[in-house]
């Protein structure tokens, strides 16, 4: 287990080396091409470092990212030419682009389901729903206790959970058997 940290280890800092090695490289050339190019531009003085002095001393604004615009400000102007600096911002940009894009489409997916629950709502129903007919003759305070009868609950339970007596049970019972009959009397017509 041992031998296999120190590998792990081994490997981490030869490819650290080999990147350091890289950056170098890249550090070349991008110094050589920045050299080129100075000789072509006329205006453009070189300092000891061998960078040369920037064009314009702000960057364009971006319009589209404020947040985006705010990082590019921040890039000191002597790192403009530099391929890391530039690489880190263009990351960081590539990033938060793809969180913006990432906000967008949850907000899209979320007024897509909200349209689609809004539509729906405002469907009406071709046949409007029927109330179901209270016998004539029956007290609002016995709804509870009528619509137990029509489930064919006991009247003793009836009177127990409505907290009602057990003659006011059987009344609203036969209530119900009244109105079952009358509706199946209807239905054979």
């Amino acid at each position: 287990m041992r031998q296999l940290v120190w590998s792990f280890i081994a490997a981490l800092l030869v490819y650290g080396g080999w990147q350091f090695i890289r950056a170098l490289c890249i550090r070349r050339q991008a110094e050589a091409s920045l050299a080129e190019s100075t000789e072509m531009l006329p205006g453009l003085d070189n300092d000891s470092s061998g960078y040369a002095s920037p064009l314009h001393k702000e960057p364009p604004p971006l319009s589209v990212l404020p947040e985006a615009e705010s990082i590019v400000r921040n890039i000191a102007p002597d790192n403009v030419s530099d391929p890391f600096a530039l690489e880190l911002e263009l990351q960081c940009l590539r990033r938060e682009v793809d969180r913006v894009w990432e906000a967008f489409e949850t907000q899209r997916q979320e007024i897509h389901a909200l349209r689609a629950e809004v539509e729906r709502l405002t469907v009406r129903p071709e046949a409007p729903m029927t109330m179901p007919v209270e016998p004539p003759g029956v007290s609002p305070e016995y709804d509870e206790a009528l619509a137990l009868a029509r489930r064919g609950v006991m009247a003793d339970v009836i009177a127990t959970r409505c907290g009602i007596t057990r003659a006011e049970a059987d009344l609203v019972a036969s209530l119900a058997a009244r109105a079952r009959q009358q509706e199946a009397r209807g239905r054979r017509i």
